[in-house]
């Protein structure tokens, strides 16, 4: 095994050799730990290294690590307070390496401290030893989601999250004190810095097993804490168009965005993983609105949620305001959220070209992914036959692209400025507006697709 994984880590690392004979010779421990272990144990492509060696060796490692590597830049320091100085970072090109100080007097209390078995595993260099004191590699095969130990997952509730996402990576399941540590540490959540779920909660959301993630998250009480606007939703009750209560049927959306986001009767084009991520948000917190929108009509019985999609927007711009989305993120969030249900009521055979015209100005370019929020949220409802619904969302698609193609010259900004050709040595005059008209006119025809592009057309150009 160790022969193996040398090998796949001179891929990622070509001066692997050197580093281990170095570390040998100088009689220092280095060791690599945590998730570049579990993803060459399961075969995932690495993105990052991460290294651990006693704190009076850091500057040691930091000069030796960035030697070897041979990538430009210098390590920066990481964390704050008591914690600063002892993680240090270089992004490189191909790989992001961490150095950080053993955390406690030797390895195993290092990797007793961590979350998860399949990231408690170390690598020493010096030694060419592999550690293994939890039992990680054996949960990597049976596909099982531990904690290293109980207190653990109370330290930093975070963890509650992480495990849902690591349960969707090897693609597993939690085992059952896992699951039961995850419940008891719930009431600690409201302690965690909104960034942080952020972070985690992107990863889930970018799989095409979201659903389920957010259905553990559920099961387990994590979920309504994290987002207070779905508790509510929980056993509240819906029309006759719906066969589930609305945060059922919520997370019932997600799902059926996991999979229409890789196939679709629709005539859109399949997001990108940023746009799946912004899709996924937009539909967990679509109806949350629904809370504050209900009423009963007190002849018939019937259940309303008038304007809920208005409530719903103002919900989840307050909610997401701390998680450091990004503006511009949060408001195509908004946008969806307060014209989700637009499609669903446009007929095509009896509505005006003026509708579906403003529907596609109102959305621009997320005209797609609001089309795969109404077939989700469609799907998602089992009451009255949703089949004549979804004939004519299918042929909406198609009428709303031809407009958006018609049109697309309105909403596809140009990539570059005068600003750009003014920094490039341009002098200001009309010729600026030539040549942005130019490199836009490439960008209508795909033969352009981002600012860098942009920049080195404009620079053949001048």
């Amino acid at each position: 095994m160790i022969s193996d994984l040398k090998a796949q880590l001179k891929i990622y690392f070509p001066n692997w050799d050197k580093l281990t004979e170095f570390a040998i010779a100088s009689g220092r421990p280095l060791y690599l730990v945590g998730g570049a272990l579990r993803d060459l144990l399961i075969g995932r492509k690495l993105s990052d290294l991460d290294f651990i060696c006693p704190a009076a060796d850091l500057e040691f490692w930091e000069t030796e690590l960035l030697c070897l590597t041979q990538e430009p830049g210098r390590f920066i320091t990481m964390g704050t307070g008591a914690e600063r100085y002892s993680v240090r970072r270089l992004v490189g090109s191909q790989l992001t390496i961490d150095l950080a100080a053993l955390n406690g007097p030797d390895l195993k209390s290092d990797l007793k401290r961590r979350d998860f078995t399949i990231n408690a595993m170390a690598y020493a260099l010096k030694e060419e030893i592999f550690h293994d004191p939890y039992g990680g590699r054996q949960a990597l095969k049976e596909r099982r989601i531990v904690t290293v130990a109980p207190e653990n997952m109370r330290d930093d509730p975070l963890r509650i999250v992480r495990a849902v996402r690591f349960m969707l990576m090897i693609d597993g399941q939690l085992s059952p004190i896992t699951r039961a540590e995850m419940e008891a540490a719930c009431d600690g959540l409201g302690q965690v810095a909104k960034e942080r779920f952020a972070v985690e909660i992107n990863q889930i959301l970018a799989t095409s097993q979201a659903g389920r993630g957010l259905k553990e998250l559920t099961a387990v009480g994590a979920l309504p804490v994290i987002f207070p606007p779905l508790a509510p939703l929980a056993g509240l009750e819906q029309n006759n168009f719906h066969h589930l209560d609305v945060l059922d049927h919520t997370l019932a959306v997600v799902e059926n965005l996991d999979e229409l986001c890789q196939s679709s009767p629709l005539a859109v084009k399949f997001p990108d993983i940023p746009d799946r991520v912004l899709l996924k948000w937009a539909a967990l917190l679509h109806d949350t609105g629904k809370a504050l929108s209900k009423t009963v009509d007190p002849d018939t019985g019937t259940i309303h949620f008038f304007g809920h999609e208005r409530f719903s927007a103002h919900l989840a711009r307050e909610t997401l305001a701390g998680f450091a989305l990004g503006k511009d993120f949060l408001q195509r969030i908004v946008r969806l959220i307060e014209n989700h249900l637009r499609p669903l009521l446009l007929n095509l055979d009896n509505c005006k070209e003026k509708a579906l015209r403003s529907l596609v100005f109102d959305l621009e370019s997320d005209i797609d992914l609001l089309l795969l929020h109404a077939l989700a949220d469609l799907e998602a409802t089992r009451g009255r036959d949703p089949g004549p619904r979804r004939q004519n969302l299918i042929r909406l698609s198609r009428r709303l692209k031809e407009i958006y193609e018609k049109e697309r010259e309105v909403f596809i900004k140009p990539l570059i400025s005068g600003r750009d050709l003014i920094g490039m040595g341009m002098e200001p005059g009309p010729a600026i507006g030539t040549i942005i008209r130019m490199i836009h006119q490439k960008q209508l025809a795909g033969d352009i697709s981002s600012k860098t592009e942009a920049l080195a057309a404009a620079r053949k150009l001048l």
